[in-house]
């Protein structure tokens, strides 16, 4: 069972396999931040590891990741979760599939990384 302090830390995952992406994330974390990285959600362990986390950072279009779409369907349905799901990339098609099963925002690449300070401001409490 975590600890009070364990539900404290700032966590959030990356979704992405892109080590030009994991860079641009990682330089742009505060300190006191804590990124967990991975492409499958049975790498972040069970639900209740990720409930630890902040929010979720989604690259649609990275080819690592199975299916972006169940991935977000697992979190909402099976898991229960309402972690914040912030997409990056992915066609039209793909963000309508993805606002279907309850993503939460949907931003172009470049922009979502411009974001992030924002994100993490957001969730920072």
């Amino acid at each position: 069972m975590p600890s009070i302090s364990d539900r404290m830390r700032k966590r959030f995952i990356l979704m992405a396999s892109d080590p030009e992406l994991r860079a641009v994330v990682v330089t742009t974390t505060p300190e006191g931040w804590e990124m967990t990285g991975a492409t499958d959600l049975d790498d972040l362990g069970d639900w209740q590891e990720v409930l630890l986390h902040r929010f979720m950072l989604l690259n649609l279009d990275d080819p690592e990741i199975a299916d972006p779409i169940e991935l977000i369907d697992t979190l909402r349905r099976e898991y229960q979760l309402n972690i914040a799901v912030f997409c990056l990339g992915g066609s039209q098609e793909r963000r309508d599939a993805a606002r279907s099963v309850r993503a939460d925002r949907f931003f172009d690449r470049d922009v979502g990384l411009q974001r992030l300070p924002e994100f993490f401001a957001q969730f920072g409490w």
